[in-house]
């Protein structure tokens, strides 16, 4: 048992390195700071606790559906418009999302039996992300149920026999609307949200798997080379450098090429599981319901093409901050701890768009993510499908410049005759 211990004690003083220990200080510190501008973002959004309403039926009834709704702490802000289409679209509503609408005749209507509605508009903006459609979609549900109690509770005061049962538990049942770059339809809030949500949710994962892989696919190519004392044996030959440069990156995208398609592929397959959408765009359209069409949620073959684009660029950026820590690489076991100034980069521009609207996110936040080059694939799929197409194009193009930038630094590292020895010095390293 003693020498069990003995040589436990060897493989963790192996181990545990001070390489290591530096990266899991950096992985704590990253999600720190995701954490706490997560806290502060989403303190800020539930300070902006507030529905327009317009109320039509200005009556006993309507007072006091009002009442009950501001006293569960939702601030009501009363529109002067006499329709949902002008409240929209007055400037003075142009930063809100949340709509309520009391028809006129409502208090009529359900005192003599008959089923009214009260209305609800969420607007999804282009740039909505995260947890931000989701809180606007909560404070609509709990309006909802305050509206509805209130209106039971008020039937019930009158004490009127002829009304049913069923009828008073439910006297104006709610008539849910999703608002989306001028569009509207009639449609569950909870199905547009989780059907939008997919995208920022599930298909960063799948590029997020991606990435990682691909750039350990290629440090370990160069890493290896360079233990093997290859590399050297290629430098001394008389090849042109450039060649070899321009060798490994045609692989890369080549790799980086196959991956996107791979990725497009279980994309597809991924929407016609989760919507019941042939391949066909056309068909798809169709099948889609009234309400996803008429929203234009929905993907058409540029769509695909755009989303596929982004992430090939997003790959490509990627293999080529790897191929430059590739050759800071002292061998094949420092890999792991060389992928730490990819993976940061990678964790934000991944885990703060889940969960910070970008819509509303302050101007610092947003240029922070946007100057990562993998959060504009990691948000590809869903500003197509919110019809933010040239957000698209401009992160392609930032893609683009940044994968030339580093291309252009790993041709100059092969240039010099420093590649050999050139290493990463971490804290503590001689």
């Amino acid at each position: 048992m003693n020498i069990f211990f003995i040589l436990l004690k060897k493989e963790m003083k192996e181990l545990v390195t001070r390489q290591l220990l530096f990266t899991i200080a950096v992985t704590l510190l990253v999600f720190h700071v995701i954490g706490k501008s997560v806290g502060s973002h989403n303190k800020s959004s539930a300070a902006r606790n507030t529905i327009v309403l317009l109320d039509l039926d200005r009556s006993e009834l309507s007072k006091r559906v009002i009442a009950a709704v501001t006293a569960g702490k939702t601030t009501l802000k009363p529109a002067g418009e006499a329709t949902i289409a002008a409240a929209l679209a007055a400037p003075e509503n142009a930063g809100e999302n949340s709509f309520m609408v009391i028809p006129a005749g409502l208090e009529a209507e359900v005192t003599a039996g008959r089923a009214s509605s009260i209305e609800y508009y969420s607007r999804f903006r282009k740039q909505a992300s995260g947890l931000g459609p989701a809180i606007a979609a909560s404070r609509i549900r709990r309006t909802e149920q305050a509206a509805t109690a209130e209106i039971s509770a008020y039937l019930l005061g009158r004490g009127l026999p002829s009304l049913a049962p069923a009828f008073l538990r439910d006297p104006a049942p709610a008539k849910e609307f999703a608002v989306i770059d001028g569009r509207t339809a009639q449609v569950s809030l909870s199905q547009v949200i989780g059907f939008i949500q997919s995208q920022s949710f599930f298909f960063p994962v799948a590029v997020f798997f991606i990435v990682i892989l691909s750039a350990q696919m290629i440090m370990t190519a160069v890493a290896s080379e360079k233990e093997n004392k290859t590399l050297e044996t290629l430098l001394s030959s008389p090849l042109d450098r450039r060649l070899l440069v321009m060798s490994k990156l045609a692989a890369s995208c080549l790799i980086a090429t196959a991956l996107s398609g791979a990725y497009m592929l279980g994309m597809r397959s991924f929407m016609a599981g989760v919507t019941g959408l042939g391949a066909d765009p056309s068909v798809a359209v169709a099948a889609a319901g009234p309400a996803l069409a008429a929203l234009g949620l929905t993907m058409t073959s540029s769509g695909y093409f755009l989303i596929g684009l982004s992430v090939l660029f997003c790959i490509l950026c990627a293999l080529s901050i790897a191929f430059i820590l590739g050759i800071l690489s002292e061998d094949v076991k420092s890999i792991q701890t060389m992928m730490t100034p990819l993976m940061m980069p990678l964790m934000l521009a991944y885990l703060l768009p889940i969960f910070i609207d970008m819509s509303t996110a302050h101007a610092g936040l947003k240029f922070l993510l946007y100057a990562i080059p993998f959060t504009h694939a990691f948000m590809a799929p869903q500003n197509v499908m919110m019809g933010n197409i040239s957000q698209v194009w401009w992160g392609i193009a930032y893609q683009a410049a940044v994968f030339a930038a580093f291309v252009t630094l790993a041709a100059r590292l092969f240039s010099g005759d420093a590649l050999l020895t050139l290493r990463l010095k971490w804290p503590g390293m001689k």
